[in-house]
């Protein structure tokens, strides 16, 4: 046989095996996508006993002075610095703390429709803030936890918030 046959027999293992590949590899890409482990995707936070799925590109607790300088998740804060950061920056962000007392928590309160998470009882409520960005909240009373979204696009806040889940 020639080396031309031989080669041409080979060649279309070579286009086969390519095939295979690329669509081993958009699968992959494609299962990634659609658990939200890309860059695009989420990222599942946990704290005090629940869990939200926030944009997989926000950074844990982007703070100063207690305030957030950029969209990110804000967790496990057990010190505020004592400064104020003027003018405060608008950005998305969410946010899951305990409360000494969720009835008279100012944030809380604005909970007042009763619902479960998995089975769990808490308190949901949204509002717009003075600067136009949609705010959530969700009450997990059972664990004491208050559970806030900000974004400028309520879609996203409401994401946040009805991502909540309670181990």
């Amino acid at each position: 046989m020639s080396a031309d046959v031989k080669r041409r027999k080979g060649l279309p293992m070579v286009l086969v095996a390519g095939a295979v590949l690329a669509v081993v590899a958009l699968a992959t890409w494609g299962l990634t996508a659609a658990r939200g482990g890309g860059p695009s995707g989420e990222q599942e936070v946990a704290s005090e006993g629940v869990r939200i799925s926030v944009p997989a590109a926000w950074p844990r607790n982007a703070l100063r002075c207690g305030t957030p300088v950029e969209d990110t998740y804000i967790v496990d804060l057990d010190v505020i610095a004592g400064c104020a950061l003027m003018p405060v920056p608008r950005v998305d962000y969410a946010e899951i703390r305990r409360s000494a007392d969720v009835a008279s928590d100012p944030v809380a309160t604005i909970a007042t429709e009763e619902g479960d998470a998995a089975g769990h009882p808490v308190r949901r409520g949204a509002e717009v803030l003075p600067d136009g960005r949609a705010r959530r909240v969700v009450v997990v009373p059972e664990r004491q936890v208050v559970v806030i979204a900000v974004a400028d696009d309520p879609a996203l806040a409401d994401a946040i918030a009805d991502s909540l889940r309670v181990d």
